[in-house]
C-alpha cells in the first residue's frame, strides 16, 4: 500500500495563547510588575518610575504606568522583535563566544532570553499603550487590546476564536514625542488600563521590598555596579517613601559568618568567622575524603549520587576503594552566609531584629540581579526544612537563623537558566541538582564550625554548681579549659554529660540551698512589708491618739469621725494587700503548682509598691503583647518580680536626675519579659557577675536579690540576662530580659 496523499503544515497559534502565556508564566501581579522593571534594567535604564494612578476612584479609571529612561526601541525593533513572541535575539547574543557581546552598552549582563517577559503586561491589565524612543529616532506608540486575546474573561456564546495573525495591533510614529520627555530624550513608557487585579496602597510595601532586593546589599567583596538603577513608586501622584530596612544593618548582628568560592571541580575555598576569630581552608568535595569525613559531609545525599551511600557515623571510611563516578555540571560560584543565634538571650536581639532575620533566608543573584523566588519565606530551595523533618533536625540550619547571598553568572553557569514561569531554575543535565548539593555540603561545613563554637560557649557558661569542696572546683575548671582546646563536638557534648553527672553528686546540698534561697527571698519581702506596716501602724497610732483627745475634749464632729474611720479603712486595706502579697511566698503555698499569669503577678507587684512609687513619683508602664502563662507556683514569679521592682526603685531613688520610669514588657509571642528602668544601668564590666551571690553595688546590699532571681528562674527552665546592646534596650538604664521555656 502506497502513500495516497502528503503535504506540509505549520503551527498556527490561536490568539488565546497570549493569555495562557501571561497567566501561566507569570505567577502573580507582583511578579508581573517586577518582570517589566527587569526589562528596564536590560534596557540600561537608570531611573524607573512605577505609577499607580486614579486608584482613589472607580476601577475603570485605574492605570499602572512603568516608565524608564533606558535606550528605548526603534520602530523596526517593535515590529520585528517586540511583536514576535519568543524572539531569540537575546539568546543568540548570549550564545556568542565573546563575553563582551553578552553585555549591554553600559556593561550589564542581559537578564531575559526567552522573549516572553513582555507578556507580564497581560497579568496586570487588558488595555495597553506603549511609548518608546531611542536617542536618535522618533517616538513609537503601540496600542494593544489584550481582551481580544483573552481565553475566558470576554468569551460569549457567539465568540469566534481568532488566530494570532488575525488580530492587528496599531502603531504610530510621532515626530514630536507625546510621553518620552525626560532629559535623556530616550526610554520606554507602558500605560496599562482596564486593570485585572485589586491593588491597595499597602501592596506597595511588598513591591518596594522586591525592588530593594533586586540587587545585592553591600557585602565584604569587591562590588562595582556598572550603572545606578533606581525604582520609584507613586500612588495617586504621591511619591512613596522607601522605608526599606537595609540588610547591612542586620548582618553585623550575626555572630557566625561563612564565605566561600566553589570551583567547577567541586573545591571549596572558605573563610569562617566567629566574633573576632577567623579560620580559612580548602576542601575538595570529591577528592579530599579525609576532610569530608572530618566534617561528616557523607551525611548529605547528593542528588546525582556524588557519594555512593550514607555512611554510619562509626563505620570506617574506606578511602582506597571509594570511587567517584560523577563530574559536576555546574560552574564556579561564590556565597556569603550569616548565622544568627536567636535563641540566645545574651545576643540581645530585639523583636524587630528577630522578625527581619526570620523574614529573609538565602537569596540567589545572577550577574548581581536577583533570581526569584530564592530567598522568599517558605521556599525551601536548599532543602533544609526537608532535612530537618526527615533527618535529625540538629544536623541542619533552620531558615530562622540563616541569611545568605549566593552569586552565579551567566558566563560561568550557562545551564542555570530561569524556568519559563520566572520562578526558579531549570535542571539542565542535573546542573541545578549539583549546584544545590554543593551549597548543602558547604552549609554542612559551616554548621560543624558553628556547632563547635556554640558548644564551647555553652560549656563556658556551664559553671560548676555550688559545692562543698574547693578541690572539685579547681579540677573542674582545669578539665574544662583543656577540653575547650579541641574542636570536637562529640567530645564537648560528652564532657558536658560528665560535668552534669558530677554535679548530681552535690544534689543534696543544692536542695538544701533551695530552701535557704526561698527563706532568704521571703525574708527580704517580709522585711519590706514589716517596714511599711510599722510605718503605717505608727501613723494609725498617732491618728487614734489625736482623735481620742478630740473625744475627751468634745471638740470633734460627725465629719471628723467619718474622716477618721475612712482613714482606718484605707490603712487596713493597705495592710490586707501587704499580707496578700506575702502569703504566696511562704513554703506551704509554694508546693501548689498551677498555671500562673505573669501579667496578673506584674499588676500585683505594681500595686504592692504603689505607696513607694507614688512617693517618689515613679511612673510604671506595663506593656503586654500577649500574656505569658507559666506552670509553677505564684510565689516563684512573685518573688522574681518583687526583687526586680525593688532593685529598680532603689537605683532610681539614687539617681533621680536620670529619670523616674520603669517599664515591664511582657512579650508572650516570644515568651520573654523585659524589666527596664531609667536608672544608671549596669556596667558592662560587671555583667558577668551581676547575678553572682553576695555581689552588690548597693551601700547596704546583701548581694542576694538577682542571684536568687536567677536561681528561681532556673528551676522553671527560664533564664535572665542583661541586655547590653543599647539599640535593644527599651529604657536607658538597666534592662533585664527573662526568657521563659518555649520562647524564641
Amino acid at each position: 500500500m502506497g502513500v495516497i496523499q502528503q503535504g506540509q503544515e505549520s503551527f498556527r497559534a490561536y490568539a488565546r495563547l497570549i493569555s495562557i502565556l501571561g497567566d501561566q508564566l507569570i505567577s502573580d501581579k507582583w511578579v508581573g510588575v517586577i518582570e517589566l522593571v527587569k526589562n528596564s534594567y536590560d534596557a540600561d535604564a537608570e531611573d524607573v518610575k512605577v505609577r499607580f494612578s486614579n486608584f482613589d476612584s472607580a476601577k475603570e479609571n485605574w492605570a499602572i504606568e512603568i516608565e524608564d529612561d533606558g535606550v528605548g526601541m526603534t520602530l523596526d525593533t517593535i515590529k520585528n522583535v517586540w511583536m514576535k513572541p519568543a524572539t531569540p535575539n537575546k539568546l543568540n547574543v548570549k550564545k556568542l563566544g565573546d563575553k563582551e557581546l553578552r553585555l549591554t552598552d553600559s556593561g550589564r549582563a542581559m537578564q531575559g532570553d526567552k522573549g516572553v517577559g513582555r507578556f507580564a503586561i497581560y497579568k496586570l491589565g487588558y488595555q495597553i499603550e506603549l511609548y518608546t524612543k531611542t536617542k536618535s529616532t522618533n517616538e513609537v506608540k503601540l496600542k494593544l487590546d489584550f481582551s481580544e486575546y483573552a481565553d475566558d474573561e470576554f468569551r460569549e456564546s457567539n465568540h469566534i476564536d481568532k488566530f494570532l495573525d488575525q488580530i492587528k495591533n496599531r502603531w504610530f510614529e510621532n515626530d514630536t514625542p507625546e510621553q518620552i520627555l525626560n532629559d535623556k530624550n530616550q526610554g520606554t513608557k507602558i500605560v496599562i488600563k482596564n486593570i485585572r487585579d485589586e491593588w491597595k496602597k499597602k501592596d506597595l510595601d511588598k513591591l518596594q521590598r522586591a525592588f530593594y532586593r533586586m540587587t545585592p546589599p553591600e557585602l565584604p567583596r569587591e562590588y562595582d555596579p556598572k550603572l545606578s538603577f533606581e525604582t520609584t513608586v507613586f500612588w495617586n501622584g504621591e511619591k512613596q517613601k522607601k522605608n526599606q530596612k537595609r540588610f547591612e544593618d542586620y548582618l553585623e548582628k550575626a555572630p557566625f559568618y561563612f564565605e566561600g568560592i566553589i570551583s567547577d571541580g567541586g573545591e571549596l575555598e572558605y573563610v569562617y568567622k566567629y566574633n573576632n576569630k577567623s579560620k580559612s581552608g580548602v576542601i575538595n568535595f570529591f577528592n579530599d575524603l579525609e576532610l569530608i569525613a572530618h566534617h561528616q559531609i557523607w551525611r548529605i545525599k547528593f542528588f546525582r549520587e556524588v557519594f555512593l551511600e550514607e555512611i554510619e557515623e562509626k563505620k570506617k571510611f574506606d578511602i582506597e576503594n571509594y570511587q567517584i563516578n560523577h563530574k559536576p555540571s555546574f560552574g564556579p560560584f561564590y556565597f556569603y552566609l550569616y548565622s544568627f543565634n536567636l535563641n540566645d538571650p545574651s545576643e540581645g536581639y530585639t523583636k524587630e531584629e528577630k522578625d527581619f532575620i526570620k523574614e529573609h533566608t538565602v537569596f540567589l543573584f545572577r550577574d548581581d540581579v536577583r533570581v526569584f523566588p530564592f530567598g522568599e519565606r517558605g521556599v525551601d530551595w536548599l532543602l533544609l526544612s526537608k532535612g530537618r523533618a526527615e533527618d535529625r533536625a540538629g544536623d541542619y540550619f533552620s531558615y530562622n537563623d540563616l541569611l545568605g547571598f549566593v552569586f552565579i553568572t551567566q558566563n560561568d553557569n550557562p545551564q542555570l537558566r530561569d524556568a519559563a514561569d520566572r520562578e526558579g531554575l531549570m535542571n539542565i543535565d542535573g546542573a541545578y541538582d549539583d549546584f544545590v548539593a554543593m551549597l548543602q555540603a558547604s552549609l554542612k561545613v559551616m554548621k560543624d564550625f558553628v556547632d563547635i563554637d556554640k558548644a564551647k560557649k555553652d560549656l563556658k557558661k556551664r559553671k560548676a554548681e555550688r559545692n562543698l569542696y574547693e578541690k572539685f572546683k579547681k579540677a573542674f575548671n582545669r578539665l574544662q579549659r583543656k577540653i575547650l582546646e579541641y574542636d570536637d563536638v562529640d567530645l564537648l557534648k560528652k564532657s558536658t554529660i560528665l560535668f552534669d553527672a558530677t554535679n548530681e553528686l552535690v544534689e543534696k546540698t543544692r536542695e538544701d540551698l533551695k530552701i535557704t534561697q526561698e527563706l532568704a527571698g521571703t525574708g527580704m519581702a517580709v522585711e519590706k512589708a514589716t517596714h511599711d506596716t510599722m510605718s503605717l501602724l505608727k501613723k494609725l497610732k498617732v491618728n487614734a491618739e489625736d482623735f481620742l483627745k478630740k473625744i475627751e475634749s468634745r471638740e470633734f464632729n460627725k465629719g471628723d469621725l467619718v474622716t477618721f474611720l475612712s482613714d482606718i479603712r484605707e490603712d487596713l486595706e493597705f495592710l490586707y494587700q501587704e499580707l496578700q502579697v506575702l502569703q504566696p511566698l511562704f513554703r506551704v503555698a509554694r508546693k501548689v503548682t498551677k498555671d500562673v499569669s505573669v501579667e496578673k503577678v506584674a499588676n500585683r507587684v505594681i500595686r504592692y509598691f504603689r505607696s513607694e512609687l507614688n512617693s517618689y513619683k515613679i511612673h510604671v508602664e506595663l506593656e503586654v503583647t500577649q500574656d505569658i502563662v507559666v506552670k509553677t507556683n505564684t510565689g516563684l514569679i512573685l518573688q522574681v518580680l518583687l526583687n526586680l521592682m525593688d532593685n529598680a526603685i532603689y537605683w532610681i531613688k539614687q539617681y533621680p536626675e536620670k529619670g523616674n520610669s520603669i517599664k515591664i514588657f511582657i512579650d508572650g509571642i516570644n515568651n520573654r519579659l523585659i524589666f527596664a528602668d531609667s536608672g544608671p544601668g549596669i556596667d558592662k564590666e560587671i555583667v558577668d557577675i551581676v547575678f553572682s551571690e553576695f555581689y552588690s553595688k548597693k551601700e547596704e546590699g546583701r548581694g542576694l536579690g538577682l542571684y536568687i532571681v536567677k536561681e528561681l528562674l532556673h528551676r522553671i527552665n527560664a533564664e535572665i540576662n542583661v541586655i547590653i546592646n543599647n539599640e535593644s534596650k527599651i529604657l536607658k538604664g538597666a534592662n533585664l530580659v527573662i526568657e521563659f521555656q518555649g520562647g524564641d
